[in-house]
């Protein structure tokens, strides 16, 4: 938990071994134990999130509010997290390790699982009249890609979850 948060907040290359011991209280050799190096530990630490990430947002689409509420937060949650994720994105994405292959691994299940969620929102949407007909694949894919170019961006969340879930609506 300590690494996610440290990950999220900075540049890969800014998190040092040592400031994720001591965030985490533990000693850096009880560290290096169980993870021998910063990539191993990058790699879990993104999993545990986006895991903790596909929990949030199956638990928005299992509620009982109207679909376009749901949605909504899901829009905003997505772009929450995706914004606190673009350090650890961006890094992924400019490595060329074997642990970058593994986090971009992990990245690529996390952000299926979304476009899932996302996707079974527009069809019950679809289904029951609230949306008009249309690919919830493909609409999960426009949502997604809209809130990571915005997340990189870093334009307020606020603002643009209300904009693209009022533009899909």
């Amino acid at each position: 938990e300590a690494a996610a948060r440290l990950f999220a907040e900075a540049p890969y290359a800014a998190v040092h071994m040592d400031a994720i011991a001591a965030a985490a209280a533990v000693a850096k050799p009880t560290l290096y134990r169980y993870f021998p190096h910063k990539e191993l530990l990058f790699v879990e630490a993104l999993e545990q999130t986006l895991t903790q990430f596909r929990i949030e947002i199956e638990d928005i689409r299992a509620e009982p509010e109207p679909v376009e509420r749901r949605l909504r937060r899901m829009i905003a949650l997505i772009l929450t997290r995706v914004g606190r994720l673009a350090p650890a994105i961006q890094a992924s994405e400019m490595a060329s390790s074997q642990s970058a292959a593994d986090s971009r691994r992990v990245l690529r299940q996390g952000f299926r699982n979304l476009r899932a969620a996302i996707g079974s929102i527009v069809a019950e949407g679809g289904r029951d009249g609230d949306f008009a007909p249309v690919d919830p694949d493909l609409a999960a894919l426009a949502i997604l890609g809209s809130v990571r170019m915005a997340a990189h961006a870093r334009i307020g969340a606020h603002e643009l979850s209300d904009a693209v879930a009022d533009l899909f609506i």
